[in-house]
């Protein structure tokens, strides 16, 4: 969602105010129930319920602003009216909003006894906070336009986050961080989900002479250079250097052009001395070493197991060392559906093997047989 939520809990404002004089005023809930594991549990839960669902096009306005009341609109008669009685309300001035009442009191009750009456209140006080805090909060907010700031995707790649002042940024980062948390959790569940799809079709399938050579090769997985950038910098690297929408390309176009990518050298350079940049990389080579070769052998005349066992020596020999070994360990498996060859002699192959978290390539040590 990109709008402003309906609902937002007015935020931690109460909290701000256990160093302020209570003067006369009611005794919050606080002051009758202790904090027990109870409360605090129901409190986290409804804070759960009604925490608004970000996206990265949440405009910075609205994630600001969420929690805001309208209650500086409210009519002084009518502040006091619900806070003191019906007996407090004032003849002159009374239809004066609260946010002018709180910019100069003085100026609408001049009975100081009263007025000290009405400003320890805790309404009053909170009523303060709000004020000062959307002062900050509005100044934020017409920076950042000025600067082009305007969604949360915005706010990520912004370079001055540390020129705005601790309050806004904090709400900011805190939405940014919820949003990040979520699209890493459904990046993992998606990989999660095509592990699965893949190891049900490994269990499943069996070689036979019409079995196409893409499908010996690929297993009829998805391919690690087809999955996109973003979820490999979610999954592997905690969302740094996550791009742009427009840029969340494949991963074979990432590593041809890394840089064009991810602008930030300090953060590129980083990531490519990774294990886990490499074994992409390498994945990403492997693939399309096997999609040439499965060209190479259409040209040919070989699309399936029963076309490679019958090809010419020669033909074998101008696909890689890892697509040979995989084929005819298969083409083996399809003529004696009962023998354990295939296992054996994939046996210090190369084969990329990915499971949901991107942990691992499995490869051999010694590649010279790659073409």
């Amino acid at each position: 969602m990109s709008g402003r939520p309906e609902e937002g809990l007015y935020g931690n404002v109460e909290s701000q105010l256990s160093n302020v004089s209570q003067g006369d005023r009611r005794r919050g809930r606080s002051d009758f129930e202790g904090d027990t594991d109870h409360s605090s549990t129901t409190r986290r839960r409804l804070e759960g319920m009604h925490r608004p669902q970000w996206t990265m096009s949440s405009r910075v306005e609205d994630i600001l602003l969420e929690g805001s009341t309208n209650r500086t609109d409210m009519k002084l008669n009518d502040f006091l009216r619900s806070n003191l009685g019906e007996e407090w309300v004032v003849e002159r001035n009374g239809n004066v909003t609260m946010e002018a009442f709180v910019q100069e009191p003085d100026a609408y009750v001049q009975d100081q006894q009263f007025l000290r009456r009405i400003v320890n209140l805790t309404a009053y006080q909170l009523l303060e906070i709000e004020l000062d805090n959307r002062k900050i909060l509005l100044k934020a907010i017409n920076k950042l336009r000025h600067e082009g700031v305007v969604s949360l995707e915005q706010w990520r790649d912004y370079e001055g986050k540390d020129t705005v002042t601790p309050f806004p940024k904090a709400k900011i980062n805190a939405a940014l961080t919820q949003v990040q948390r979520e699209e890493k959790r459904e990046a993992e569940e998606r990989l999660r989900r095509e592990e699965e799809e893949m190891q049900r079709r490994l269990q499943e399938m069996k070689y036979t002479i019409s079995t196409t050579i893409e499908e010996v090769l690929f297993k009829g997985g998805v391919r690690v250079k087809e999955r996109k950038l973003n979820d490999f910098l979610l999954v592997r690297f905690g969302g740094r250097g996550v791009v742009d929408t427009k840029d969340n390309v494949v991963l074979e176009e990432f590593v041809k052009e890394p840089a064009r990518y991810i602008h930030d050298a300090g953060v590129l350079n980083e990531m490519q001395i990774t294990d886990a940049y490499l074994r992409i990389e390498g994945a990403v080579r492997d693939e399309k070493d096997k999609e040439e070769d499965v060209r190479r052998l259409k040209q040919a005349g070989v699309s399936n197991l029963q076309k490679w066992s019958e090809a010419a020596e020669q033909i074998k020999e101008s696909v890689h060392e890892i697509t040979k070994s995989f084929l005819d360990a298969a083409a083996e498996e399809a003529r004696n559906p009962t023998s354990t060859v295939v296992s054996i002699k994939l046996e210090g192959v190369y084969e990329s093997v990915y499971n949901a978290r991107w942990h691992h390539v499995m490869e051999v040590p010694d590649d010279n047989g790659m073409g």
